[in-house]
């Protein structure tokens, strides 16, 4: 007779089984290579001042290039993935910020400019150890300043923007993905950021900090403090008072909740 030929039931099984067990290895190996974050302070950056939403950090600039902060990541680091971290713009569409002739005519329109991101091993003495274990290079997007508004209270540094009167850079969030090369983190490292020559000296972007701009009062800038008491959501600041500028460690002040603002991504 001419027909289907039964399947042995126990052979039917096994073939059963076995798919099974590779699409297993094959949803574990794809858990696997699911980014993780393993540090983030992104937490401690205020997401409204004044009851306005917020829009300007406390920053450092150019001069203190390249500048960061020492991370100890959490759970076991793996391969590096990608880094996100925040700046502010105080480059206007025409004019300039401190001169209060900020005028940016086109709010979505964005400006390129070139950072550098590197991850440090941690030396003997807190400092970064020898050549980066990778870096990343990326033109970056940013958007223009404000136009300044001319009621703002005046300030040291001009008039600020919007209704919070935020007298620096706008906030922006960026991301570093291009990192070379492959390469499993530490359980301590040090980042640093840093700009480079492709950038016309006339665009100025600074490293945002924890805290926030929150007024100008009896001549001094006030903050809004980091929130959560500017601890990591993951991972742990082991020099919370110190940061890096120009590369080198900086303890000479407090800066307990001043600290670069980072998310680690890593392949576990």
């Amino acid at each position: 007779m001419i027909g289907k030929i039964p399947t042995c039931p126990a052979r039917l099984l096994t073939a059963v089984l076995a798919i099974g067990g590779l699409l297993a290895i094959g949803s574990g190996a794809a858990s696997a290579m699911t980014p993780t974050v393993v540090y983030s302070n992104t937490n401690t950056v205020s997401a409204t001042v004044n009851g306005f939403p917020n829009q300007d950090t406390f920053s450092l600039d150019s001069e203190n290039f390249p500048i960061g902060g020492m991370v100890e990541f959490s759970p076991r680091p793996g391969t590096l993935k990608s880094l996100t971290t925040q700046v502010d713009s105080f480059t206007c569409e025409h004019g300039v910020y401190s001169l209060e002739n900020c005028l940016t005519l086109h709010p979505t329109k964005k400006f390129h400019y070139q950072m550098t991101a590197s991850v440090y091993e941690v030396g003997p003495h807190n400092e970064a150890l020898g050549s980066p274990i990778a870096t990343s290079t990326e033109t970056l997007k940013l958007p223009f300043r404000p136009t300044t508004d001319t009621t703002c209270p005046a300030t040291v540094e001009g008039k600020g923007f919007a209704p919070n009167c935020d007298v620096g850079g706008v906030l922006a969030t960026v991301t570093f993905k291009k990192f070379t090369p492959a390469a499993v983190l530490p359980e301590k490292a040090i980042i640093l950021l840093n700009s480079t020559s492709e950038n016309s000296p006339s665009d100025i972007v600074n490293v945002g900090l924890q805290a926030s701009y929150k007024e100008f009062k009896n001549g001094e800038f006030v903050e809004e403090p980091a929130a959560d008491g500017g601890v990591p959501s993951v991972g742990s600041d082991p020099l919370p008072e110190a940061i890096f500028t120009q590369g080198l460690l900086n303890a000479g002040s407090d800066w307990q909740g001043y600290q670069p603002v980072f998310s680690v991504l890593a392949v576990q």
